[in-house]
């Protein structure tokens, strides 16, 4: 059920790199963000288990005056989940629910931010995943809640979805849940999480919550 991963990230990276092409000369060649990840403590608390932590490297050519440039933008992409082994099934592992932070630059010249996901409403965000993936279906937008993220009381916007089970050749109602991007040192922090529902039952949302609190950026 991972819906985000290196697409996510690399729009939103790119996206930035494109807002730089009218001011090349005042941005470095390399941008670089900080990882973002869940307090041990809150792993231990929620039964949640660290799937990956991993850099993802993307690169822009941008142009201005017929001259082109190529920036690399390094993002930061941390993934958590509970899971449920399904050998016997001959399907392995499945994802029941999936928390992820992702970090990316911030990206000011002369005191203005032009990395766009800074921007970004939670509808837009999830706009971008849609146009990445396809397994997330019939996307609506059904609640919302504050939360407080690394210091800063932010927004944690529920949409209800269908999620495509690949393996299992199956789709399952789901909540998704996107966080607005946070400022924080100088990178962009987003939380995202989806997890089970049943008619609107679900257990999730207090662990996603424990989890998204407790994130810990350098």
């Amino acid at each position: 059920m991972t819906f985000t991963r290196r697409g996510f990230l690399a729009a939103g990276a790119t996206a930035g790199a494109s807002a730089l092409a009218g001011c090349t000369d005042f941005v470095a060649d390399s941008l670089s963000s900080d990882s973002a990840t869940v307090a041990r403590g809150a792993l231990e608390e929620t039964g949640y288990a660290e799937r990956t932590v991993e850099e993802v490297v993307v690169e822009r050519t941008v142009g201005r005056f017929g001259l082109e440039r190529t920036i690399e933008a390094r993002n930061w992409y941390a993934e958590y989940d509970r899971a449920l082994a399904l050998d016997a099934l001959g399907l392995g592992r499945l994802q029941a629910s999936v928390v992820s932070a992702l970090t990316t630059p911030q990206v000011s010249v002369l005191g203005k931010t032009f990395n766009p996901v800074g921007d970004y409403s939670t509808d837009e965000l999830v706009a971008l995943i849609q146009s990445r993936y396809d397994e997330l279906e019939g996307v609506e937008r059904v609640g919302a809640e504050s939360v407080s993220i690394l210091g800063t009381e932010t927004t944690l916007v529920r949409y209800r979805a269908e999620a495509r089970l690949i393996d299992a050749g199956t789709t399952v109602d789901v909540f998704l849940q996107v966080g607005e991007p946070v400022a924080h040192g100088d990178d962009f922090v987003i939380g995202v999480a989806v997890f089970p529902q049943a008619r609107g039952f679900e257990t999730e949302s207090g662990n996603v919550r424990t989890l998204l609190q407790t994130l810990e950026h350098d």
